[in-house]
């Protein structure tokens, strides 16, 4: 869709016209044609029975969207906020992992959400948010349910500066100048389970990667595994030695190298503490205490790896 000065206006929704998905866990779209300017209400065939009944609103939870998926969590004020969990896939302005795509969703006395949706222009190549009204589009969103009592997640998306969609609790649509897309439960949200290693939730050490503390270590480098939590990837890790900072990566492409520690103490007892920040703001925190050796040479590895000898 372009306006007068040929810019394409891509928001993350909206562009398939029938979208069916298969059962739970494997949702994946089977077929898609360009949205046209009428508002066209899209159809889903959604199997997901909503296990996510834990959740303290049936909106909470990791939702199936455009070959990707976006986590809905309340905030503190009340609000809930659509965070991207996996980068979406449509047109040419995708939104990217740990991007709040849906913000200030508001919960209206109907039942339904309003609230607003980051639009994207391209120009020349080059996405940047929409320069109307602020690049945020009003939206609106209902959990509705299916003929199988599953759920599944109806989002209505209207241009910047425009009016305010509306849906009715049986699922109609009113006021969307864009279109309407259905969204699929995928499962409930992510939450940190302690410090353990056992299933049912993220933990620090199955998140965090650190060597193990045996005999002692040698000045030279240590290297820190980390491995993103399902449906919540990293975004910040620090890294400290006492209380010194000694890393501080941030974003998540670069988390999945890594992290190589590269001056240690001498000589020793030290602690190397670890806090990682998910895009849900979720915080896993661990430490680990090494002893550095007097004399010799060699590296900190980990688990697993062939030992080095040294004359």
């Amino acid at each position: 869709m372009r306006n007068d000065d040929q810019r394409s206006f891509y928001p993350s929704g909206a562009i398939a016209l029938k979208m069916l998905y298969v059962p739970p866990m494997n949702i994946r779209p089977l077929a898609r044609r360009a949205l046209t300017s009428s508002p066209i209400v899209l159809l889903a065939v959604l199997a997901f029975s909503g296990s996510a009944g834990a959740a303290t609103n049936e909106i909470e939870g990791i939702w199936s969207f455009e070959h990707g998926s976006v986590a809905i969590q309340p905030q503190a004020n009340g609000t809930f906020t659509g965070t991207v969990a996996t980068e979406t896939e449509f047109g040419e302005c995708p939104h990217v992992v740990g991007e709040e795509m849906w913000t200030g969703m508001t919960q209206q006395s109907d039942g339904s959400f309003w609230g607003f949706h980051k639009w994207f222009v391209d120009s020349a190549g080059v996405c940047k948010p929409d320069p109307n009204g602020n690049g945020l589009g009003p939206t609106a969103w209902r959990v509705l349910s299916t003929s199988t009592d599953g759920h599944y997640l109806k989002v209505c998306f209207s241009h910047p500066g425009t009016s305010q969609p509306k849906i009715a609790p049986d699922g109609t649509a009113t006021e969307d100048t864009y279109g309407c897309y259905n969204s699929a439960l995928i499962e409930p949200l992510p939450v940190v389970s302690g410090s353990g290693s056992g299933s049912g939730g993220i933990t620090f050490s199955k998140t965090v990667v650190l060597p193990p503390a045996t005999g002692c270590i040698a000045q030279s480098s240590l290297k820190i595994a980390l491995k993103d939590p399902k449906n919540d990837p990293l975004t910040e890790v620090v890294v400290k030695i006492g209380s010194k900072k000694v890393a501080d990566i941030k974003g998540v492409k670069a988390i999945k190298k890594g992290i190589t520690i590269k001056t240690l103490p001498a000589t020793g007892t030290y602690k190397i503490s670890v806090t990682a920040t998910t895009i849900l703001k979720q915080k896993l925190t661990g430490s680990q205490t090494y002893k550095a050796c007097a004399k010799g040479s060699g590296k900190i590895k980990l688990k697993g790896s062939k030992k080095k000898h040294h004359g």
